[in-house]
């Protein structure tokens, strides 16, 4: 299992990476800042490779969604909306099937990339674990509770 989440100390911009979470210890040291941070790392983590609760903040309102990552999907949305602008002049055809290759692009990448559960309080996220049913995709409600 592998957690990737941002540092909690104000003023580190650290992103912090370790794997296998399994063999974590009681705390973790940011690798910038040098702050220690206390890991709750549960049973069920340790044991079955499944994600119960947020081992940085220790938060159970947790969420699945796919690890695609969104620079790519804008950067595809602005290259491919760019050509077709372009090309519009020269052919309608062309400019439509400029968008569908874009659109067919995307469908592929989000096709062959894999999930991640991610903490609400936090944004930690979490990989190469099993996905727990108990989560389901994001909720703007459990991310507003989470704040509160």
């Amino acid at each position: 299992m592998q957690v990737r989440y941002d540092c909690p100390t104000d003023g580190c911009v650290a992103i912090i990476e370790y794997a296998p979470l399994e063999e974590c210890g009681a705390t973790m040291k940011c690798p910038r800042c040098g702050v220690e941070h206390p890991m709750h790392i549960s049973e069920a983590m340790r044991t079955q490779g499944l994600v119960d609760r947020c081992a940085v903040c220790a938060g159970e309102e947790l969420f699945v969604r796919k690890d695609f990552p969104q620079r790519l999907g804008v950067a595809i949305v602005v290259v491919f909306g760019l050509a077709a602008v372009y090309c519009f002049r020269e052919s309608e055809f062309l400019a439509w099937s400029i968008l569908a290759g874009a659109m067919l692009l995307d469908f592929a990448v989000y096709l062959v990339i894999g999930k991640v559960t991610a903490c609400y309080a936090c944004r930690a996220e979490y990989r190469k674990c099993r996905l727990n049913p108990n989560h389901e995709g994001f909720d703007q409600i459990g991310r507003a509770a989470c704040r509160e």
